[in-house]
């Protein structure tokens, strides 16, 4: 069922203000029908537990100055990492083939016990967010953070079913290892944002991860300025 701005208005017991403030900071999933914002009830319920336990200052970007921390996508990538050709034909099994490359890169990760909370994640709503992407991760994040906030890009070999909204099928898996739980939400706006451009679309087709990161550390310049 869809839901009506006011209606998420309510739910949220914040102002229609707010709620198009954080659909403009892209914080809040939701999509267009005849020029009206419109949100999908499931998705919002996910967002609320994935939500539920950071403050709505942070959810709605106006971030304390003591949440606040440099961000840099390009950077975050080259500390996840970048793989190319990842195998699996369902969503399983690309996913557990990604977390077993990514602990070669980040060796604290356990790729069992965060395949497992992911799989109970995408249970309850896939993670593709369009055009044959999706940011898989767990819920909550208290027991798989790191000690420095990262991205893993995993291009799959051949696009497989997710679930997506779009019904599209997804070849492109970004994985987001926060500092804490508060930065997901900030890494992953941010990300949305760039995955909107044309120029960085284009460079993940490319198997390049110096161009990705140009592109992304181009883009950031270009769209949000002297913030990183």
């Amino acid at each position: 069922m869809d839901m009506s701005v006011k209606d998420v208005a309510a739910l949220l017991s914040v102002s229609e203000k707010t709620i198009y403030r954080m659909i403009k900071n892209e914080t809040i999933p939701c999509f267009r029908v005849g020029g009206q914002w419109r949100f999908d009830r499931r998705e919002i319920t996910s967002w609320m537990e994935d939500t539920r336990e950071f403050s709505y200052e942070t959810a709605v970007g106006n971030p304390t100055r003591a949440d606040e921390e440099s961000i840099s996508i390009a950077e975050f990538l080259r500390r996840g990492g970048i793989y190319y050709r990842v195998s699996g034909g369902t969503k399983e099994e690309a996913i557990s083939a990604s977390l077993e490359l990514i602990r070669m890169r980040i060796p604290e990760l356990d790729p069992k016990r965060l395949f497992d909370a992911i799989m109970s994640r995408e249970r309850i709503c896939p993670t593709a967010v369009g055009h044959g992407i999706a940011f898989p991760h767990p819920r909550p994040f208290k027991e798989f953070t790191a000690p420095l906030s990262s991205i893993a890009l995993c291009c799959l070999a051949n696009p497989i079913p997710f679930g997506a909204l779009d019904k599209e099928a997804v070849d492109t898996l970004f994985f987001i290892f926060p500092k804490s739980e508060q930065r997901f939400l900030r890494i992953q706006a941010k990300l949305l944002r760039l995955l909107k451009e044309q120029d960085i679309l284009a460079a993940l087709k490319r198997e390049s991860p110096e161009e990705l990161y140009e592109a992304f550390a181009g883009k950031e310049t270009e769209i949000f300025g002297g913030e990183k």
